[in-house]
């Protein structure tokens, strides 16, 4: 009898992901329960797909993180505006770092090589000609997420075809991979993906010499940001807002300047009162209002109360830059936006980087940081680990950040399943 396709094992969220309103329901309703309760998320045999052609490869992961966006899609928080570009069921998992395990023969990889996963999909993974964000090098803007020879998704991890990190074995494209330096351990290299998000949006939004910075968020987005800033401006003035001790003391060794342990929800706007000499005014009704603040803003966190903080904590003409998966807020007053005349400016993931030597991709360029003597301690960001099968756990770690102090919770399956075929 002829022997089936391989098998894997795989955390795959069924096709009610798309009914986040379903979803947010059932979190408001059962809010201690939801890391451990997912009817919509399960540890599921899967057959191992083909490679889809000699420009591909298989991949076994090593360590792939949860991001706060799977999170925020696993909780019904997520916005349904961009579902179209997305397909269930699907094994999430984009924040990988693998073993090269079966390489096409048009890659130039061999098998046992390390590699960071760039998890964004773009035309030619799908067979269809660059469009012009791809043939640009930031495929994250692609005009095709919904076209060619793929299901929809904008990521490895949210498209049915392709398999992310929370399994046994996965396919990447060759150029999605970036090869890892010896000298980047395992724990610093699934951090290639998240941190590049941040330094991404310090490129696109520098600040000015003498300008005050101010970075809202602890988490791994949070903290990628304080990194890039003190790597590439080294004079910088920053201030972050963090959540818990944990987060203080990393973004402390990162480079903030000062911080702020929030547990009111008001640490951007007591940070610029202190910080900037800002000058509380109060309304007739609702939270105070300042004259004054910071001139570039970092929103890492992406919540109602958040953004409306750091629209609070800006100065007049000063920016905004949202990083944090900001989606849908009932109530959010955009008064300050025209009235201090800000600017807000979108960030999303990473790609080629013109203004640096090269136009390195964003993630190689990070690796070169990370390889490099006296690198900043990144690997002391993932601070929990699990099996696939001890998700539920898992879930728990990440949801619970101070409770549990986690920053980035992983999942671990460095030999975990080397004998299973």
């Amino acid at each position: 009898m002829a022997e089936g396709p391989a098998r894997g094992l795989g955390l795959r969220v069924g096709a009610s992901a798309l009914n986040q309103r379903a979803l947010k329901l059932v979190g408001k309703r059962l809010p201690r329960l939801t890391g451990g309760w997912m009817p919509w998320l399960a540890l599921r045999d899967y057959a191992i797909p083909q490679l889809r052609g000699p420009d591909w490869v298989r991949l076994r992961p090593q360590l792939a993180g949860i991001c706060g966006s799977d999170l925020t899609l696993l909780t019904g928080r997520a916005s349904p505006i961009l579902s179209p570009f997305a397909s269930f069921p699907a094994i999430l998992g984009h924040e990988v770092v693998a073993l090269v395990e079966e390489a096409g023969s048009a890659t130039g990889f061999q098998a046992g090589e390390r590699v960071v996963v760039d998890p964004v999909i773009s035309c030619a993974l799908r067979g269809l000609d660059p469009c012009p964000a791809c043939r640009d090098g930031l495929p994250a803007l692609c005009l095709h997420a919904a076209d060619g020879n793929l299901s929809p998704g904008m990521l490895i991890g949210y498209c049915h075809d392709l398999p992310g990190g929370w399994s046994t074995s996965m396919l990447a494209h060759v150029s999605q991979l970036h090869r890892v330096p010896d000298a980047v351990s395992d724990e610093a290299a699934v951090l290639a993906e998240p941190l590049a998000c941040g330094l991404h949006a310090v490129l696109a939004a520098a600040p000015e010499p003498g300008q005050q910075v101010l970075v809202v968020g602890g988490g791994t987005i949070g903290l990628g940001v304080v990194m890039a800033l003190r790597q590439m401006h080294p004079a910088a003035d920053i201030t972050v807002v963090v959540r818990h001790r944990l987060q203080a003391s990393l973004a402390e060794r990162l480079g903030a300047t000062r911080l702020v342990v929030d547990r009111h929800g008001d640490g951007p706007q007591r940070s610029a009162v202190a910080v900037t000499g800002a000058i509380r005014h109060r309304p007739i009704v609702g939270a105070s209002v300042y004259t004054g603040g910071f001139d570039l803003v970092y929103d890492c966190v992406g919540s109602a109360a958040s953004i409306d903080a750091s629209l609070r904590a800006a100065a007049a003409h000063g920016r905004l830059v949202v990083l944090g998966t900001a989606g849908e807020f009932q109530q959010l007053d955009l008064t300050l936006v025209w009235a201090r005349e800000l600017r807000i400016i979108g960030s999303y993931v990473y790609g080629r980087e013109p203004s640096l030597p090269g136009a390195p991709h964003t993630i190689d360029h990070l690796l070169s940081w990370l390889a490099a003597p006296g690198a900043p301690p990144v690997g002391e960001l993932v601070t929990h680990r699990f099996e696939l099968e001890d998700w539920r756990e898992a879930m728990g770690a990440a949801l619970g950040t101070g409770r549990h102090a986690s920053v980035k919770v992983a999942f671990d399956q460095r030999g975990a399943y080397a004998g299973r075929s």
